[in-house]
């Protein structure tokens, strides 16, 4: 690792030295295309085609790579989040991302094998199925776009609640290389570096690109073995060939390889939950367990960032990918071919009792994921009153995954309140061991057409997926004493015991099944400059299945999930394009909702859902404005009203353990969705004596928001803002730039996630926002 960073940052620092436009000034301009007035205009793919992004009738956010690096530091999905207001991300780790559109998407919780996701997440056109795949350095990028709403013609059955279209830069016929190198607190080291190549003069080009990132120090202490924890290690390397063999054909090759080291992820005790909600005792709660234990966790408060983890926490993720794109115009359609394998491999290892007593010394998933995709689309040009695209689209995937839970020497006593030899015998030292395997087959035909009447235009389109899932799941117990080898009468104690704790268990599921999903949108756009459009989706989530030892009532197969959307919609250029303006009202009303939940009454096992139905409306509001040469601001802000409308038979949160097992929760919030979200920001760039000054930062709020799929009231993460800033030089003439940055300026002390302890007894763990973290970055072009 260290190896890799010094050669990197060796590469940055020549970067540096080289007459070179600094990065901070690159605005992905194969996105947006210059204009002498105004800001620019933005260029997006959202309907498979290169469009003006005020002319397409869709919700949308487009994010630059200079956008979204402009602030320094690590640069992921969750900066994209503090720019887009309705995208909201709540990471536990990275195999359990979740990410919500609009309130919906998938429920803040474990993650399971057999679930799907309502976001779809895309990488240079290639469907990436599990969240965990997406934490990669968004370096070498074109842009992000975030599109709004069920997007299930064009992009597949896994966009209930929306997709996020990532776009990286694709070789160049033109020689460059651009650099950097950052520095900052917390031992923070990172490199970036990516240069293009032309090797057959406009005909052959070749892209890679390399990112180093590691912090050293991290963001909390645990107390047990007097180290930090919480660090980061994250490298990644993409390769890209571009072959243009004549005018009408393109061939786009791409390779990534990227690896991920952390000593993390646990909770920092922040509550002790010691009544219920008729303000009796919590029964056998946290404080009467450890003083049964002669156990002190000592002082709660989360921002300490103490933890008192007896065993390691590890987790080590592999990602790796391969693509190929061919596009071919034929006359005036154009035929793209996009094939792609990839491979996720994630190897966790985790203190899964939290607390510094050997109860589940642990824990964690193994996962090993495996996935081909291949879509074939025929697009008409745009030249004409008809436009449309023709798709065909296969998806397979395998996931094998191994859930692992060690009892250790003290879980008798703290579970069970005694430490007998039969009790011992029944669970120190042995593991809960659950293997599953899940597959997917999953066959599309799609197809949408626009129409223009004048001013007017109608599109239309529909999708018709069939889906096949198998699976099968089998838990045992592995190692521990022989039970067989015990006296009867603890035999008698133990054997039950055991069995109560790591039943035997084995059992296949699957589903198949057949869906329509589409689209109807009128627009209407009187000037160049206005549109407006109203709109109605149906999005489609197939059945899921569970792959664990699953409460009673809750079947091995899921239904699958639709969604009807109904937005309205209004897009404008003001002021020669000096300002944007946009606002979006929907509506989305999702039948059969696919939820991740907790059995906290063991050791946390994760177990899916339908929870009946929910719906989200509300509206967005969008300005950017370019007032004057140098400056450009902007503002966004979305009001959601998420909640569910039937969920009758809901496990009960902690706080009524005992008193009631099904709760109600019938007009409550969704969890995960902030009601109100804003994002702010702006940057001016004036010259200094022969040197380009700027100066810039951003602001983002979210309000509160439950982390709980039951909304247990100590769930409840309060509202917080955070803002970065920036300040950087760049000498035109040299090309050499640095800037200074910060992170979370104010050190605002926040929570993203609160997580309940296992067994029911009222500790409640939270996992926190980053600290205020600062540093330089040098960069150069060439």
């Amino acid at each position: 690792m260290k190896i890799m960073v010094t050669g990197l940052a060796g590469m940055a620092c020549t970067a540096a030295a080289l007459p070179a436009i600094a990065l901070a000034q690159d605005q992905a301009a194969s996105a947006r295309r210059s204009d002498d007035s105004g800001m620019g205009e933005i260029v997006v793919t959202a309907r498979r085609r290169a469009e003006s992004a005020q002319s397409v009738p869709i919700a949308l956010s487009a994010v630059s790579s200079a956008e979204i690096n402009a602030s320094g530091g690590l640069s992921d999905l969750s900066r994209v989040q503090q720019l887009v207001p309705s995208l909201q991300l709540t990471i536990v780790n990275p195999r359990n991302t979740n990410i919500n559109i609009r309130g919906l998407g998938s429920t803040p919780a474990f993650s399971a094998p057999g679930l799907e996701y309502g976001v779809g997440i895309y990488v240079d056109q290639v469907y990436i199925s599990r969240p965990g795949q997406s934490a990669f350095d968004l370096f070498d990028l074109q842009q992000v776009e975030v599109l709004r709403g069920p997007q299930g013609t064009l992009f597949g059955k896994n966009t209930t609640a929306g997709a996020i279209n990532i776009t990286t830069l694709e070789p160049s016929f033109d020689a460059d290389f651009k650099g950097e190198l950052s520095y900052g607190n917390y031992d923070f080291l990172q490199a970036r570096a990516t240069g293009s190549v032309p090797i057959v003069p406009d005909a052959v080009a070749l892209r890679v690109s390399v990112t180093d990132a590691v912090r050293d120090k991290g963001f909390q202490f645990n107390r047990h073995t007097g180290r930090r924890i919480h660090d980061y290690s994250n490298q990644g390397v993409r390769g890209q060939l571009l072959v243009v063999p004549s005018d009408d054909v393109r061939i786009r090759l791409i390779g990534d390889y990227s690896v991920q080291d952390q000593d993390c992820c646990i909770g920092v005790p922040s509550e002790i939950l010691t009544t219920r909600i008729d303000g009796s005792e919590l029964p056998n709660n946290f404080n009467i367990r450890a003083a049964r234990a002669g156990y002190d966790i000592g002082p709660i408060d989360p921002f300490a960032r103490v933890v008192d983890a007896d065993t390691p926490l590890t987790t080590h993720m592999t990602t790796a990918g391969v693509s190929g794109q061919i596009d071919w115009t034929i006359g005036t359609h154009t035929l793209t071919s996009v094939t792609a394998w990839r491979k996720w491999d994630y190897f966790p290892e985790t203190d899964a009792d939290v607390i510094g007593l050997s109860i589940l010394p642990r824990g964690g998933v193994d996962e090993r994921q495996r996935q081909f995709s291949q879509e074939l689309r025929l697009a008409s040009d745009d030249t004409g009153a008809l436009n449309y695209v023709l798709g065909l689209y296969y998806f397979h995937q395998k996931i094998d995954s191994e859930l692992f839970i060690e009892y250790g020497p003290d879980a008798p006593l703290w579970i069970l309140g005694a430490s007998t030899p039969a009790l011992q015998a029944a669970l120190a030292g042995v593991t809960s061991q659950g293997l599953s395997t899940a597959k997917t087959n999953s066959y599309a035909g799609f197809a949408q057409g626009s129409y223009k009447f004048g001013d007017v235009s109608m599109t239309l389109g529909l999708r018709y997926t069939h889906e096949k899932k198998s699976g099968d799941f089998s838990q045992a117990p592995v190692g521990g004493a022989d039970l067989s080898l015990l006296p009867e009468d603890q035999q008698a104690v133990a054997v039950p015991t055991r069995n109560a704790f790591i039943p035997v268990v084995a059992f296949d599921a699957g589903t198949s099944e057949g869906n329509l999903s589409g689209l109807a949108t009128l627009s209407w756009q009187p000037t160049p400059d206005i549109m407006a459009y109203a709109t109605y989706s149906r999005g489609y989530k197939s059945g899921g299945i569970n792959l664990a030892v699953l409460p009673e009532g809750v079947s091995a197969e899921l239904k699958p999930e639709k969604a009807d959307n109904y937005e309205v919609g209004l897009k404008t250029s003001l002021f020669d394009r000096r300002v944007t303006a946009n606002l979006a009202a929907f509506w989305v009303d999702v039948k059969d909702y696919q939820s991740s939940q907790i059995d906290t009454s063991r050791a946390l096992v994760a177990y899916l859902d339908n929870v009946g139905s929910v719906r989200s409306r509300g509206v967005e509001a969008d300005i950017r404005a370019a007032p004057a040469r140098g400056l450009a601001v902007y503002a966004s802000g979305a009001y959601v009203d998420a909640e569910y409308r039937s969920y009758p038979n809901a496990p009960c949160p902690i706080e009524y353990l005992n008193l009631q097992t099904v709760c109600d929760l019938g007009g409550r919030p969704l969890p995960g969705t902030s009601k109100w979200s804003i994002s702010a920001g702006g940057s001016y760039a004036f010259d200094v004596g022969g040197y380009k000054a700027e100066i810039g930062g951003d602001y983002s709020y979210r309000s509160s928001y439950y982390s709980a799929f039951n909304l247990a009231e100590v769930s409840r993460i309060d509202g917080f803002s955070l803002v970065n800033m920036r300040v950087g030089l760049t000498d035109e003439a040299s090309g050499i730039g640095l800037q200074f940055w910060v992170r979370n300026l104010f050190d605002k002390k926040y929570e993203t996630v609160r997580n309940i302890a296992a067994f029911n007894t009222g500790l409640v763990t939270s996992l926190l926002g980053d600290p205020r973290t600062y540093g330089v970055t040098a960069t150069g072009r060439f």
